[in-house]
């Protein structure tokens, strides 16, 4: 996977059982697993991360690639915004968070300038598309037609590998991931 892109995307926080407690127990133990796959991801070649900027999963994610930067990886964070002004009724740490995402990303791209219906999706299949893979924090079970439902089934008709971190059993489900006989 020699300088490949990771499209990273995750359910909403507030379908998390933990909701936007980032202190709890096991939001910290998912954010060690997201941060692990990334590392993992990186090892195999990916040198570039991309996530919708979204408020969870992708400002997690975000942040784990900016500490490796920091750290003397050399990796790219790509921000892809569903509309600019995203994070205009989030918290102020959130936003806080969230501008300093955008001020350290190595690209920002924009889908629209207003908000629209189907925003979050359209960022999400952009990630998507520009990607050789995608890891996601997602619970199947949970479904229910929400942009993270689409982009995950997105993700698997484009026939990328997944890499789904089940939220709270922490599980890694590898779908159309090639086996190491395909990779000799």
């Amino acid at each position: 996977m020699e300088n490949y892109r990771c499209a990273i995307i995750g359910q909403h926080p507030m379908r998390f059982p933990w909701g936007f407690d980032e202190e709890d127990t096991q939001c910290r133990r998912m954010k060690l697993e997201l941060a692990q796959c990334i590392m993992e991801l990186r090892q195999c070649g990916v040198t570039e991360f991309q996530v919708a900027c979204d408020p969870g999963v992708g400002l997690y994610a975000a942040e784990v690639v900016n500490a490796l930067r920091e750290n003397g990886s050399t990796i790219r964070l790509v921000c892809v915004l569903p509309h600019e002004e995203q994070a205009t009724k989030w918290t102020p740490q959130l936003r806080e968070r969230y501008f300093n995402m955008l001020s350290t990303s190595a690209e920002l791209d924009c889908i629209d300038c207003h908000e629209q219906p189907n925003a979050q999706l359209l960022a999400y299949q952009r990630i998507i598309k520009q990607s050789t893979v995608v890891l996601a924090v997602y619970d199947p079970d949970l479904a229910d037609g929400s942009a993270e439902d689409r982009a995950v089934a997105y993700a698997l008709v484009l026939g990328r590998p997944v890499m789904l971190i089940h939220p709270e059993t922490l599980k890694i489900k590898r779908l159309n991931m090639p086996t190491e006989k395909e990779n000799k």
